[in-house]
């Protein structure tokens, strides 16, 4: 992890905070957030990969994920009136998309409604069980998108240690520049 990358996640780190905070209040994440996610994150895109076609297929990803997310939301209030996610919702996740792909995006929706269900469980002995009662999706949002941008990051960086790193066949570590064929 480059020094860039932790100005970059701090400032996210921010913007979730707001996302949390907003959402609590006012049940709505602002469009002018999730502007700023995106943007951030497409910065952050290009930052590392510094080429018109990184800019390019980032912004192809972020248009896939809004398609795909906008699809499904369509399908659930199709299904049932009562099952829907909010437009703010939707935009966060195409905002996520610039950080962590479009099945990056997938897995911080997934996560978030584990933590929805968690939180509804660990409330129900004070608030009753309800499951029809709509909590507010962006703090779930934020906490996912904090644990997979973890889990992509600490990927990245195992996957540039291992880079580094080879091991020969008697066990012993040795540094790499490039891989040897045996």
């Amino acid at each position: 992890m480059q020094p860039v990358d932790l100005v970059f996640l701090g400032l996210l780190g921010l913007l979730l905070v707001a996302v949390t905070m907003v959402d609590l209040r006012e049940r709505r994440i602002p469009n002018l957030v999730n502007v700023a996610i995106a943007a951030l994150g497409l910065a952050h895109a290009v930052v590392r990969a510094p080429s018109w076609h990184s800019l390019l297929a980032e912004l192809g990803v972020a248009v896939l994920s809004a398609v795909l997310f906008g699809a499904t939301a369509w399908f659930m209030r199709r299904l049932s009136r009562h099952a829907s996610i909010g437009m703010g919702d939707l935009k966060f996740l195409t905002a996520a998309s610039l950080w962590v792909g479009c099945d990056g995006s997938v897995m911080i929706l997934l996560v978030a409604c584990v933590c929805a269900v968690v939180a509804t469980l660990l409330a129900a002995p004070w608030q009753g069980l309800d499951m029809r009662r709509m909590l507010p999706f962006g703090p779930m949002l934020a906490l996912a998108m904090v644990l997979v941008v973890a889990a992509a990051f600490h990927g990245a960086a195992v996957s540039d240690a291992h880079q580094q790193v080879s091991v020969d066949h008697a066990g012993t570590v040795s540094a790499a520049s490039k891989p040897t064929n045996t």
